[in-house]
């Protein structure tokens, strides 16, 4: 059928939509939250465009740049996460509530300098992260404090180790858990009342 002499143009191709936030000159997309007009300090992380405030870095090393982007080696989940506690949108609510949400500040506080909101998550993770994360973020951080309690609770754990759990832990983790365990079997009537695990084993096998 002939094309009608009436109506909008027929179009062969779709236009393209390019979102507000689009920086078309760089490459990157400017970030819809964390990309501020008054912004100071620019942030390159997976080709997103973070543009931020020098004031809320004066004591890291960020303050001290040439004013060039700074091109973050971290992922941008990890990026958001920690950019969500430094510009939170209700401040009486963190956004982060679970370990792996906090182990993400906690890597881009560490590497950035933060040194306040390297305290924050451990203080958070100190609460809501199992003893398989502390060992794994205690080791990677050094949080002494966090490894002899998560070492004897995962050698005492019925449950077996999964294989997601000894991919976090790593090898030298793994022996060191075997070797608890193989020394708690070794001496189990130095650390249990023998009176009172005889007793509780006749009670169990009493026919």
């Amino acid at each position: 059928a002939a094309t009608p002499s009436w109506g909008p143009p027929v179009c062969n191709s779709v236009p393209q939509f390019i979102p507000p936030w689009a920086n078309t000159v760089s490459g990157n997309f400017k970030h819809p939250r964390f990309w501020f007009a008054d912004g100071s300090i620019t942030v390159i992380v997976e080709n997103t465009e973070y543009r931020l405030h020098r004031y809320l870095f004066e004591h890291t090393w960020w303050y001290l740049g040439t004013g060039e982007p700074v091109y973050w080696t971290h992922t941008k989940q990890d990026f958001d996460r920690f950019l969500s506690v430094l510009y939170p949108l209700d401040y009486s609510e963190r956004e982060c509530k679970t370990a792996d949400e906090w182990a993400s500040v906690l890597a881009v506080a560490n590497q950035g300098g933060f040194v306040d909101m390297q305290r924050l998550a451990v203080k958070q993770l100190s609460v809501c992260a199992g003893p398989v994360d502390k060992i794994a973020l205690g080791h990677r951080y050094g949080i002494k404090e966090w490894l002899g309690k998560a070492y004897c609770e995962l050698a005492m754990r019925r449950e077996p180790i999964t294989a997601a759990d000894g991919m976090k832990l790593g090898v030298d983790a793994l022996v060191r858990i075997g070797a608890i365990k193989d020394e708690l079997m070794a001496n189990l009537t130095a650390y249990v009342d023998e009176k009172k695990l005889c007793e509780l084993l006749a009670t169990k096998l009493a026919f």
